[in-house]
């Protein structure tokens, strides 16, 4: 009996090495430059926030490979990749959160498709406070018809996705909402909820971005822009010179924020998950052959509402046809946040 025994743990453990040897390993190689060019950054720590720190095994032509990064030490890797690219440091210490990053094979009807989940944020560190910079979330499929190597492609694109989010942070000024290194974990609640603009009521004016926005600090050259009956036409500035193109995210008027999309401007709603518009795909992303507001070119519209003529009432009018959408502003970013069937073609 004990002989028995003795051979089946034999057998598995041949099984086990079999099974072993066959998956094969991609690695994430961590080569993409992430040098600042403008000397401030002094390091780049690393806070792995995942649960499971395995990412996950993909298949390429029949054959598992499991992803992984160079080295298990991640925290030695990811310090030692910046000193390699910023050998000239400055004093700000900056953070790169990983918050999920999973790799799985998806059964498709005739073979099989990776798929890719990444999210991750970025800070920096003063006064021994956290401050937001940006954040990225990855959803994305591999099928094998689209590339010869999936396994070396999807790793390839983890580490494009991390060098760019750590050199766009660089240029980031960031949210000037300071959080304590046991609140990183909840971050996005935790931020949204001390930003003047979702805590209190709105300041009259315009706002030339998001941070200026998610801040309530109106831009103090430019003002609304109103017809005889009251109605906002678009934007000026203080000066009364109007005859130039400059971005603009929202406006506020008597209160009402309304924000900036190609096409119009439309009034922010909020409710439970935070601040959205009602709005059709043309309105968010219109054709480049359609002339998006009267007495405006393309170019003009996009550049920020500044020379245009809105006409609120007139736009609902002109959208009553279409199909609308709930579409969120992420609290963080400004960003749209597009529902399920959402399309950017009519």
């Amino acid at each position: 009996m004990r002989k028995l025994k003795d051979m089946k743990k034999i057998f598995f453990l041949v099984l086990f090495s079999a099974f072993a040897s066959a998956q094969k390993t991609q690695l994430i190689e961590l080569r993409n430059s992430i040098k600042d060019r403008n000397h401030l950054a002094k390091s780049l720590t690393l806070i792995d926030l995942r649960e499971d720190k395995n990412i996950g095994t993909v298949s390429h032509r029949k054959e598992p490979y499991e992803l992984k990064f160079e080295s298990e030490d991640l925290g030695k890797l990811f310090a030692e990749w910046f000193s390699a690219d910023n050998k000239e440091q400055g004093s700000t210490e900056y953070f790169l959160m990983l918050e999920d990053l999973k790799a799985i094979d998806i059964p498709t009807e005739r073979t099989v498709m990776a798929h890719l989940e990444m999210k991750m944020a970025t800070f920096l560190k003063r006064n021994n406070k956290y401050y937001f910079l940006k954040k990225s979330k990855v959803s994305k499929d591999y099928e094998p018809k689209n590339h010869a190597y999936v396994t070396r492609v999807m790793a390839a694109g983890i580490s494009a996705q991390i060098a760019n989010i750590v050199k766009d942070s660089y240029d980031e000024k960031g949210l000037n909402v300071p959080i304590s290194e046991t609140e990183l974990e909840n971050y996005e609640k935790i931020i949204s909820e001390r930003l003047p603009a979702y805590s209190g009521s709105f300041t009259d004016g315009v706002y030339t971005d998001y941070k200026s926005f998610a801040e309530q600090k109106p831009d103090k050259e430019l003002v609304v822009r109103k017809n005889t009956e009251g109605r906002i036409k678009g934007v000026k500035r203080t000066d009364g010179y109007d005859n130039f193109k400059r971005d603009i995210f929202a406006v506020v008027d008597n209160g009402i924020a309304y924000k900036r999309t190609p096409t119009t401007l439309i009034e922010l709603e909020k409710d439970n998950e935070g601040y959205f518009i009602t709005a059709s795909a043309e309105e968010i992303f219109p054709p480049d052959n359609t002339l998006l507001i009267a007495g405006t070119s393309n170019a003009g519209a996009i550049g920020g509402l500044v020379a245009a003529v809105i006409d609120i009432t007139a736009a609902k009018i002109r959208r009553q046809n279409a199909k609308y959408y709930r579409i969120g502003i992420d609290a963080l970013t400004g960003e749209y946040i597009l529902p399920e069937g959402f399309s950017k073609s009519r």
